[in-house]
Formats: structure tokens, sequence, C-alpha cells
């Protein structure tokens, strides 16, 4: 990461400033890998952006089963619909790895919406591609085979990187893609090679998928 880049994300998180998210009260919690930061069944009462690492949401039945409800990565907000909604939690989120949130209660971050009107946009904004990549991951899931599933989950994958380019490494474990298009992971292995084959895309010597620019 070049110095440019890194003082950018310190001063920032999601496009909103350190700022002002400590001027609305926001406070940066800690959790390891497996930690809860929330829980299926509990109230929605604070907005979370991941400063650091990764955190999943996911509802786990009584046998263990795990489904995944989506990924988030730096600067990424998670649980917003229940949240603005006043409801309870329909999924747990949980650190895959070591992760820093920025959490701020509901009435501060409220009052930060209604007082900079280009940050409530931008949010809006980032719900609404989120809601048209489950719809069309939905519909993938619902109709076609592993592969077509497999190219859409990458096609959006790209869409949300800020360039392609031939060094360009998927942000994700095969078993986290696996999750995300409602396959096993050994479907998503297979299917990988097959596209390594028709040159879609490059595996590295350590397994990283790498997409073609």
């Amino acid at each position: 990461m070049s110095r440019m880049r890194k003082l950018s994300s310190e001063k920032e998180v999601g496009k909103i400033s350190i700022d002002i998210l400590r001027k609305y009260g926001g406070i940066v919690i800690q959790r390891e890998k497996g930690e809860i930061v929330f829980r299926q069944g509990e109230k929605a009462e604070a907005f979370f952006i991941v400063k650091s690492g990764q955190i999943k949401m996911a509802n786990v039945n009584e046998q263990g089963k795990e489904f995944i409800q989506g990924y988030f990565a730096e600067g990424e907000s998670f649980g917003e619909p229940p949240f603005f909604t006043v409801e309870s939690y329909p999924a747990s989120a949980i650190a895959t790895i070591p992760s820093t949130v920025w959490k701020i209660g509901r009435s501060n971050f409220l009052r930060l919406l209604k007082e900079n009107f280009d940050i409530h946009l931008q949010i809006t904004r980032a719900l609404s591609k989120r809601l048209i990549y489950k719809s069309i991951m939905l519909s993938e899931i619902a109709i076609e085979e592993a592969e077509h599933r497999v190219r859409t989950l990458l096609d959006q994958i790209r869409a949300t990187l800020p360039s392609i380019t031939n060094e360009s490494v998927v942000p994700f474990s095969r078993q986290q893609l696996a999750d995300m298009a409602g396959l096993r992971v050994e479907t998503m292995i297979r299917t990988i090679k097959g596209l390594e084959q028709q040159g879609l895309v490059r595996l590295t010597k350590e397994g990283k998928i790498k997409l073609k620019g």
C-alpha cells in the first residue's frame, strides 16, 4: 500500500471522515476471529462500519449449519436494514479475522444523516447497489448452473474493485465464494479450475484467484 493510500484510509472510513464519526459519538470496538459484533435477534440500536478486517453476516441453525448472508470489508457498513426499520437483526455479525469496527448509536447516527445530506445519499446508494447484487445472486442461485453462478459472482466482485488488471486478486477464499454462490466448496474449486482453462481467471502458485484485465 502506498503512503498516500495509507494516509487516506486513516482520515476516512467508507468516505465518511474520522472527524465526522467522532463528532457524532462513534467509537471503535475490537473483535478477534470468531467473536460476535451483534447476535441474531438483538435489537438494532447502532450503526456499524468496518474499520479494518472482515465481518460476515450469518445464520446458524440448531445443528450448527451456517448460511452466509454476506461478507463486509474495510469501509463497508453492515446490518443497516434492521437499524433503519427499528427491528431485530435477522442474522449475527461475526469477525472472520481480527477486526475493528466503528459503532455509532441510533440517535447520533440519525442526527449525522440529517445534518450531512451527502453522507445520507452515499449510504442510500450503497444500500441500493447491495439490493441489486442480492437480487442478481438470488436469481442465479435459483435457476442457474454452477459455472454461470460463479461467472456472475466474479463479475459483481469485479464491479466493486477500483480498477482491474492482471494482478487484481479476488479478496475472498474459495470457501467464501462458495458460500456466496450457494455451492459446495468442492464444486467451487472445480468451477474455478474450469474458468482458468478457459482463460477467464488466473491462479497463482499460492492458489489465489486473479481476475483478467
